[in-house]
């Protein structure tokens, strides 16, 4: 355990080091999604109820961000996973509600190491709360051989700081 720890924290500082050579910035990301639509699994049981994940976010100066980190699966059972995605950020604020509140859009993919591996495509927005914080709001659609998470529609938020 202690190994894998180490590892971690040493792949945390390079990948820090590398961002901040690069121009690029990392940041903790930490979203919330919970199905809006999915399908019963089997004997009729529905099966992934939310999600919550927790990992880091590079984001380049080309507005393409890599993100990973821990899932935590709600529904029938709990599950734990890692996951590992990119996104594609529009260049400049795609609108502006209130001043001072730019929204980007954003579209992206990744894949969960669940039990069964699950893709993802997703699209949403990235709202500026202050310099430092963001709010993402989004949509997926998981992907699977598995019906505990294939065809399910997740809806979800997160922030990033």
């Amino acid at each position: 355990m202690r190994s894998v720890l180490l590892v971690a924290a040493l792949m945390l500082v390079s990948a820090h080091t590398y961002a901040i050579d690069q121009g690029g910035q990392i940041a903790s990301l930490i979203t919330f999604e919970s199905a809006a639509a999915r399908p019963d699994g089997r004997d009729g049981e529905d099966n992934v109820t939310s999600i919550l994940n927790a990992g880091m976010e590079f984001t380049t100066p080309a507005n393409i961000s890599f993100h990973g980190g821990f899932s935590f699966v709600l529904g029938e059972s709990f599950e734990s996973a890692i996951h590992l995605g990119t996104r594609l950020y529009s260049a400049s604020p795609a609108l502006q509600i209130f001043p001072g509140l730019p929204m980007w859009s954003y579209i992206g993919g990744g894949v969960s190491f669940l039990d069964e591996v699950v893709f993802y495509p997703e699209a949403g927005f990235r709202i500026a709360t202050s310099d430092a914080s963001r709010i993402d709001i989004f949509i997926k659609v998981l992907n699977s051989d598995d019906e505990t998470y294939d065809k399910h529609i997740m809806v979800g938020a997160g922030l990033t700081f």
